[in-house]
């Protein structure tokens, strides 16, 4: 003969309010975390705004030239005579 287990109302309940207790936590978990990815996600688009401002400042002092480039060296008239060229 078997035993047969009945549950009450009261495990019902206790077992609810456990599962409610896990779920605010969890929420709360999830709110900080969300937060702090928010906080991450603003940090760095701050640093990409800064690396793109160093990169210009970079470019402006030093330009680098890609060798694969072609560099047209001929002289260019639109500007006028030079101070050793005569007019």
């Amino acid at each position: 003969m078997s035993k047969e287990k009945t549950v009450t109302a009261d495990e019902f309940r206790a077992e609810r309010d456990k599962l409610e207790k896990d779920r605010s936590l969890l929420n709360e978990r999830l709110q900080a975390l969300n937060v702090e990815r928010e906080n991450t996600m603003r940090q760095l688009v701050m640093v990409a705004g800064a690396l793109q401002t160093i990169n210009a400042f970079i470019n402006r002092i030093d330009p680098e030239v890609d060798p694969e480039d072609e560099i047209d060296f001929t002289p260019d008239e639109s500007h006028g005579p030079g101070p050793d060229e005569e007019k």
